[in-house]
Formats: C-alpha cells, structure tokens, sequence
C-alpha cells in the first residue's frame, strides 16, 4: 500500500485519520487498499482493489463517494438475496451516512473512494450558497451514471498522490468533488454560484505576506480561504483570476523560489532548506526542483559557488542564464499580481 509519506503521528491534529466504518469493512472482507491520502480536516482518498467476497456497510458515520475505475461488471448490490444493481467502468455510487448495503463481488476491479462527513456539507452549503444546510441532505447513489464524477476518478489514478506539492492539489481537487457532490446529489440540486472580479490589493498583498511567513507548514486551501473570510470555492477561483494560477501552484513555486535563494549560501543544509521550504523530505524537494529549474538543488548550488580560474566556468553561465530567467518569471508574476 502507498501512503501520504507524512505519518500519522506528525499531521497536525486537524488532518488526523478520522474513524472510517467503510474502510473497515473492507479490510475486514480482506480488501487491501493500492494507496490512502490524508487531506484536510479528516477527509481522504483512498484507491482500492477487490477480487470477490460479500462486503456490508452498516450505518458508517461518515459519508462516502465511490467511482468505479477499472471493470465493476462482477459488483453487484444485492437486497434480501436478490441483485438490484449491476456495476460497471465509471460507475458512481454515494454512501450517506447511516445508510445499509450489501455487496457481492465475483471478479476483479478497482475503485476509488472520497471519505467527508457532516461538517463539510456544512460548510459548503453554508459557505458556496449562503443556504440552511439542514435543507440539503445526500441521496443514495447505487451504480449511477456521472461522466463528471467519472472522469475524476480517472484522472486521480493517473495522478501520483505522493509527487511534491501534490497533497495540497488532492486538497483542493477534494473541495471540487464535495461541491460536484452537493451541486449533483443532494436532495435540492443546484448549479454552483458564478464568481467574477478579483481579491483587492489589500488582500492580495496579505496573502502573498503570510504565504512567505508559513511556507515551512503545511498550507491548505481552506486554511488560505479563512485568511481573507472566504469560502474555498469563491477562494480558489478569485485567487486563479488575481494570480493566474491556482493556490496550490503558488504556493509551490514561492516555495521553490525560496529554496533556490537558500541554496546559494553554502551554509545551508540541503534537508534543512527542503524541511524549510515546507518538502517533506530532500528526494521530494529534489524532484520538484528539478522539474521547475532543470537542474538538482546540489548542481545548482555548485555552479553557483565561486569558481577556481579555468574551472566550471560554462556551466556556472549556463545556470546563471538559467537562474536570471526564473527570477524575471518571478518578477513578471508579481507585477502581474
């Protein structure tokens, strides 16, 4: 199984593993899963595989959305012996809390489950539509048909969970699939709010000041919102018109920017800028940095050393040239902003 490679141990106490019933069913009916992502405030990805066995739900406290990825024909629900419905590739199913079902499986498949509870429908109805959220409750969903849904779920498989900066993408990508949820499945289905204009300066100049303060932590998208009183959908999208890019993108690239600043001190520890910068590790940090500049964080910290005559003298230029580019990028992007 892959994991988040931060311990539980070391999340902060928001993003700890909440109690799962669902989860435990299935490892009780002997699935494994491929690989779990903790997010924020308790939700989490998880991308399972079965091969046959009966598994029951019984009245999970928590809710759940599935979204069939590879096969599904051999998933059948069944009620009282009987099979009410059939699976198949892309197929959707959502898992209220307190709701009961049985499930038989007869072949291989995979599939991928969000885990939320309450307190996010909560907060989106109250926040994205300004409506009661006692007014909106889940429906069940057995074996339905969502291309939207669908295709989210095939692009999570081809995503690596663990890539740098990814935990704060699946973050933000989760608060897309509890709107998609609410928006698609409640029992009063509406169209997501339009958003226009952009943050004000002030704004902008407070996000970029506590961006730069706490890139050493773990930044979230509804952590960011709450800065400037916003909820993360009307966040996310004002943030993308205001800087041209999404917040998780942002806050990667201050942190690469910073990163390569530290690297031009010799003093600085490789795993000390990456920890720094708020990487999990220097193998991560490395990856990342190499992807933005085209170089490992020790071949850039080389070429840019002071040279002994006659020595490196090309690829330090190269790096340079290499380095004014990123830095105008840089400027460009603030001006912009």
């Amino acid at each position: 199984m892959q994991t988040n490679s931060t311990s539980a141990s070391n999340l902060p106490t928001h993003s700890r593993q909440a109690p799962r019933d669902i989860v435990d069913s299935l490892k009780s009916a002997g699935v494994v899963p491929r690989r779990i992502l903790e997010l924020d405030q308790g939700r989490a990805l998880a991308q399972w595989q079965n091969h046959q066995g009966q598994v029951q739900y019984e009245r999970p406290r928590h809710h759940a959305l599935s979204i069939y990825i590879d096969k599904g024909e051999q998933a059948r629900r069944v009620m009282k012996g009987k099979v009410v419905s059939q699976g198949f590739p892309g197929a959707v199913c959502l898992f209220p809390a307190g709701s009961r079902s049985t499930w038989e499986i007869s072949g291989p498949f995979e599939f991928f489950h969000f885990y939320f509870n309450d307190l996010d429908i909560t907060r989106c109805a109250e926040q994205t539509f300004d409506s009661d959220p006692n007014q909106r409750q889940l429906a069940e969903l057995y074996h339905g048909e969502d291309p939207v849904l669908a295709e989210a779920g095939r692009l999570l498989t081809l995503s690596d969970w663990q890539a740098p900066g990814q935990t704060m993408a699946m973050d933000h990508l989760a608060q897309w699939l509890l709107l998609q949820i609410v928006c698609r499945h409640a029992n009063v289905p509406q169209a997501p709010p339009d958003v226009t204009g952009k943050l004000s300066l002030r704004y902008r100049r407070l996000l970029q000041e506590r961006v730069n303060a706490q890139l050493d932590q773990p930044l979230t998208l509804a952590a960011m919102a709450s800065w400037v009183n916003l909820s993360p959908y009307h966040f996310a999208r004002l943030f993308k018109a205001t800087f041209g890019c999404a917040p998780y993108q942002y806050v990667q690239e201050q942190r690469l920017i910073r990163a390569r600043d530290m690297l031009r001190l010799r003093d600085n520890n490789i795993t000390a800028i990456a920890l720094t910068c708020g990487f999990n590790d220097s193998s991560q940090f490395s990856r990342a940095f190499k992807t933005r500049f085209g170089i490992t964080p020790s071949g850039y910290r080389a070429a840019n050393q002071p040279t002994r005559p006659g020595r490196g003298t090309r690829h330090s230029i190269a790096v340079s040239d290499t380095s004014r580019n990123t830095d105008s990028e840089a400027t460009t992007a603030g001006n912009r902003s």
